[in-house]
């Protein structure tokens, strides 16, 4: 699995080599992930990719590249999560790896509001059960934490210690239960309990949608 950085990383490099705007660019890595290319070696398909680039339809408009140029970082990396979410395989799992990148992200957010994160040993295995039945991959894992600081972390840091809540997003389904815990640093420590893919969550504790 392409980590989300690195993705990035690749879908501006083929917006810069064949000079084209990055939503072509994102259909261009579309398309070859669907013919089994690995976008991590996507330079040795130079010309293969030439002509997905020549199929983009409205590569060359320049509204489209407006609209694109238009975009906030913030913005783009909306567009990027979803393209992400559909570009990946919907059968690979979520690994202690995987995780403990997603808490080192998490980590990095949260840090502006004096929070730092952690997983329980159950989460893992819950954010790869079956009850799931669509998979919950990593960067709905990311975007999660980075919706949920952008609304909720000031929020969250006024809490009170030993308080529940549950996370939920409401473009994915993904819940997350979490407690918060005082360290013996003082510290606040926000921790993911569990974690399921699950329409209408219902629960008594409090609800923060994102």
């Amino acid at each position: 699995m392409i980590p989300f950085k690195k993705f990035s990383d690749i879908v501006n490099k083929i917006s810069k080599k064949f000079k084209i705007p990055k939503n072509a660019a994102l259909k261009v890595a579309q398309k070859a992930q669907e013919r089994g290319i690995n976008l991590l070696k996507w330079q040795q398909y130079l010309s293969m990719l030439g002509t997905y680039v020549a199929t983009i339809s409205g590569e060359n408009d320049p509204r489209i590249k407006e609209q694109v140029e238009g975009y906030t970082e913030e913005e783009w990396g909306d567009i990027l999560f979803a393209k992400e979410l559909k570009l990946r395989q919907l059968t690979e799992r979520v690994s202690k790896s995987d995780l403990d990148q997603i808490e080192k992200y998490a980590d990095r957010l949260f840090a502006a509001v004096k929070i730092d994160v952690e997983f329980t040993k159950h989460f893992l295995d819950r954010v790869n059960d079956e009850r799931n039945k669509k998979p919950i991959n990593s960067a709905e894992l990311i975007r999660l934490f980075r919706l949920t600081y952008k609304k909720y972390g000031k929020k969250i840091a006024k809490m009170n210690p030993d308080a529940e809540a549950v996370i939920t997003d409401m473009e994915t389904d993904v819940n997350m239960p979490f407690v918060l815990n005082l360290d013996k640093n003082g510290m606040l420590d926000l921790v993911a309990k569990t974690v399921m893919r699950k329409k209408d969550f219902k629960t008594k504790d409090q609800k923060l949608r994102v």
